[in-house]
């Protein structure tokens, strides 16, 4: 396998002992030395908790904030029941076996039962179950409010569900979302306001330039209604200014599908809705995971702590192949097809110029990429490789090549929402904060103009 384990973001001993659910210091009452005793206690059951979760035995790599504490608490879970699952499944083979049929032995009695035992077996799993309560509580308020002490900019996303895909808004400049999955009615006398601003007329059918769906009969509105949110206004977005002055900023696109790109180290809030059925928005590796209920507006919010850039630099997400066939037998399964090519300047052979055959660096593109005997393009830098290529790239010369897996979060729906469900997936990519700020919270040149020539209009004024 190209990926063995990854291990995620696991506190030192001396944060485990010292920190509490919430991840502020624990003090139990009693004198010193009862205090100690109670933090080696815990702390030997987190820290096991820990370590478990670290080497990643069950649990998909985890990189967020919270994950951690989600891990521990699984795991905690799990291993209380493998003990009861254990204990009552040897208590039974323990009396299955004593009390077996034997010809010399006495008929069965009536027995009042034993008070202890059946108080013992009442009162620990209360505790049991009251531990972990506590526990979850301070677990699940991290996952759904994130921490109330965190002074970060927060990053807003808005993320609708819909069969088979995803569709992401983010919320630009001003981190604020628009108004979205706002559809008309048939009784509307207009259609609402176009992508300009402007006042919108829709042609359906017989019916052509409607000012708004009240023009047609209540069935041929509802028609009409249906085909303006495919062809026009999918997402339901208010384009009317006056009505979102919010989402006059944000980041979002007609067609679903795009990848969902979060920032590094700052509070991500996921608003999360549906706009036809019921859906589970789940990435495994973030520990995030909320259900997208039509008509309703979930929120979730986390702290990413690896870029995906990062991970695919880990020594683990790469691999050299010597023998160009060993690659091309190991790209056809499943689960390595998805592998991509690193070309940089270490790959050889290099070629002399841009129309030479060999490993050559595309300035105006800025990335890498092989040219065949022919001049042109083999692949470029991080594409995925398939038999054709390789056999190319053997005949210019090519020994040895490094394959990275994409550093991509996997999306999926878990939530079965028709025949098409197992299609549903998505990708999550984590940015640093700088770069996630460049590409979505940064006021376009046009309003950036605007913005200073007011501010010295105002200036003159003063």
């Amino acid at each position: 396998m190209l990926v063995t384990k990854e291990y995620g973001l696991v506190p030192s001993r001396s944060e485990r002992i010292c920190s509490g659910v919430n991840g502020t210091a624990t003090r139990p009452a009693g004198g010193p030395a009862k205090r100690r005793r109670v933090r080696a206690a815990v702390g030997a059951v987190l820290a096991m908790a820990g370590e478990a979760s670290a080497v990643s035995w069950w649990l998909p790599p985890n990189h967020s904030e919270h994950g951690a504490g989600m891990d521990s608490l699984f795991l905690l879970i799990f291993w209380i029941t493998m003990a009861v699952m254990v204990g009552t499944f040897a208590v039974m083979i323990y009396f299955l076996v004593k009390y077996r049929y034997r010809p010399e032995t006495k008929k069965a009695h009536y027995s009042q039962g034993n008070i202890k035992v059946e108080m013992a077996w009442t009162i620990t799993p209360a505790i049991i179950l009251a531990f972990i309560s506590l526990y979850s509580k301070g677990v699940w308020d991290h996952y759904r409010h994130g921490k109330k002490d965190d002074t970060r900019k927060v990053a807003r996303l808005l993320v609708v569900g819909q069969t088979f895909q995803w569709n992401v808004v983010y919320a630009g400049a001003d981190g604020k979302l628009g108004r979205y999955l706002a559809y008309p009615k048939p009784t509307d006398k207009k259609w609402p306001k176009g992508a300009d601003g402007k006042d919108f007329t829709f042609t359906f059918g017989k019916y052509e330039d409607t000012a708004g769906p009240a023009d047609m009969p209540h069935d041929d509105a509802v028609a009409a209604i249906n085909a303006y949110i495919d062809q026009e206004n999918p997402l339901g977005k208010v384009f009317d200014p006056k009505e979102d002055p919010d989402g006059a900023d944000d980041n979002w696109e007609k067609q679903p599908g795009r990848p969902i790109y979060v920032p590094k180290g700052r509070p991500v809030e996921v608003h999360l809705s549906s706009k036809d059925v019921l859906h589970s928005f789940f990435v495994p590796d973030l520990r995030v995971k909320l259900d997208a209920v039509p008509g309703l507006r979930g929120i979730v919010r986390f702290v990413a702590t690896t870029t995906t850039k990062e991970i695919e630099d880990r020594p683990e997400s790469r691999r050299t192949f010597a023998n160009l066939d060993e690659l091309a037998a190991l790209i056809k399964t499943p689960e390595h097809e998805k592998l991509q090519i690193v070309i940089d300047e270490k790959s050889e052979p290099k070629a002399a110029d841009a129309k030479a055959p060999g490993a050559w660096h595309d300035k105006r593109a800025g990335e890498w990429r092989y040219n065949g005997k022919d001049g042109k393009p083999i692949v470029n830098g991080r594409m995925q490789l398939n038999g054709q290529r390789i056999e190319a790239l053997k005949g210019i010369g090519v020994k040895s090549i490094t394959m990275v897996r994409p550093g991509f979060l996997d999306l999926v729906c878990a939530e079965l929402c028709g025949q098409g469900h197992y299609t549903m997936q998505g990708q999550v990519i984590v940015l640093s904060d700088q770069e996630y700020a460049e590409q979505f919270e940064t006021k376009p040149e046009a309003e950036e103009e605007a913005d200073a020539g007011r501010e010295k209009a105002a200036v003159a004024r003063q």
